[in-house]
């Protein structure tokens, strides 16, 4: 779901070996390999300006959309053009994006990467295809730019970068989208208008849509990350398009053992709006950033019987039953600790229990854990079924107990009036 640093340079023919975190252009090499002296000094200073490191961080802050935005087959959000000098080796990427049922990723967005970049490839079976034209870019100069990758946990993808200045001019906003028009090809949109297609394996979303300002540089630079602003968070299902009415902050960083996030995401004033970057305020990974509003669940469990609520806003106790607030469009999941409680009044004090059967209203489920959709307020209650062997295995043993006391009196007297 996250990108690793990139690997956008393969040899061409008998030449060998791969840069990772450098794209150089194929025909850069095809005039090496003809022989000509001023393409190697050209190549020689790519290599030397943008070496290949050991080892690379990515590091992302950002929002996940709401859990209704989940199986969706579109996603939109409008971005404000940040444009700054960035080194090279170094790529701030501000994107849109999916992680499909299929396993694959999808996103689109737009990047500062100077350096000297194949604009359309794949990187496919260990080998490097530049499909298109190689340009040099810009340290300040934003570009859009989508990724597809077939397994998102794999080191295949494709992608494409537009021309330069396509991400906009400093201060102005645009709105990304990706969305599919048939069953084989998505399209990227700005500002309404398809910037670019591709032929890719259609999918729904597996999670929500999420939102990310991203960095991936082969060692730690100095600059600043944006700040960029996000907002109108938007994914589209079978009823049309839909704003989130809820955002979940992401701060990430790869390698997790050996780096520390020191950028920030919070919500701004705005309603589904929020700002990534540097100087912005951090948050933990999965903390509530924004909600359109709060819906009610009400739980109703057994007398005397704990029993958890998570959700966004955290994980609560309770005993009994409940009424608990929830962000709108978010799972909450309540939970039973067992099977087995005692039942209340008179046969409790007997040695009766209760047997969960399961919940009934908002989830229909014989599992002690329940997750339910919160688009509106919901009720959840559990119902039980009285095992009373116990008891009635105590009343038995009384009974018999008591029956062979009343035996054994009659005896005595019997006995007694005898001898009189």
């Amino acid at each position: 779901m996250y990108l690793r640093l990139e690997q956008r340079f393969l040899s061409e023919g008998d030449t060998q070996g791969v840069y990772d975190h450098l794209r150089i252009p194929i025909d850069a090499i095809a005039l090496l390999k003809g022989g000509c002296f001023a393409a190697f000094l050209l190549l020689n200073s790519i290599l030397l300006a943008s070496a290949p490191p050991q080892t690379g961080v990515t590091i992302e802050v950002g929002a996940w959309a709401d859990d209704a935005s989940r199986n969706n087959f579109g996603v939109q959000v409008e971005i404000e053009t940040h444009a700054y000098d960035t080194y090279s080796n170094t790529l701030d990427y501000f994107w849109v994006g999916d992680n499909l049922a299929n396993g694959a990723f999808i996103q689109f967005g737009y990047s500062l990467e100077p350096g000297v970049y194949c604009l359309n490839g794949a990187f496919v079976g260990g080998k490097f295809k530049c499909l298109g034209v190689s340009e040099i870019i810009s340290a300040s100069d934003p570009r859009w730019q989508w990724q597809y990758w077939p397994n998102r946990l794999g080191s295949e993808y494709y992608y494409q970068i537009g021309p330069a200045g396509s991400g906009g001019t400093n201060g102005t906003w645009h709105a990304y989208t990706i969305y599919p028009d048939s069953s084989s090809s998505w399209n990227f949109l700005i500002d309404g208008h398809i910037v670019a297609s591709s032929n890719l394996t259609i999918s729904p979303s597996l999670d929500p849509a999420f939102v990310v300002a991203e960095r991936t540089e082969a060692s730690p630079t100095p600059i600043p990350l944006g700040p960029v602003r996000f907002m109108n968070i938007s994914y589209l299902n079978s009823a049309g398009w839909h704003e989130t009415n809820s955002l979940i902050s992401i701060s990430y960083c790869q390698p997790s053992a050996s780096c520390e996030n020191p950028f920030g995401v919070s919500a701004t004033d705005n309603a589904n709006a929020l700002i990534a970057g540097s100087g912005v305020t951090r948050s933990y990974d999965g903390a509530l950033l924004w909600t359109s509003g709060y819906v009610k669940l009400d739980v109703n469990v057994h007398a005397n019987t704990p029993f958890l609520v998570t959700s966004p806003v955290g994980t609560q106790s309770f005993t009994g039953n409940a009424s608990i607030g929830i962000p709108m469009d978010m799972f909450a999941y309540v939970s039973l600790p067992d099977t087995i409680t005692g039942t209340s009044g008179i046969l409790g004090l007997l040695g009766a229990r209760d047997q969960f059967r399961g919940w009934t209203g908002a989830a229909n489920s014989r599992n002690l854990t329940v997750q339910i959709l919160m688009s509106s307020d919901r009720k959840v209650e559990a119902e039980w079924n009285t095992d009373l062997s116990v008891t009635i295995v105590l009343i038995i043993g009384v009974a018999v107990i008591v029956l062979g006391f009343m035996i054994g009196l009659v005896k005595r007297r019997h006995k007694t009036m005898k001898f009189q």
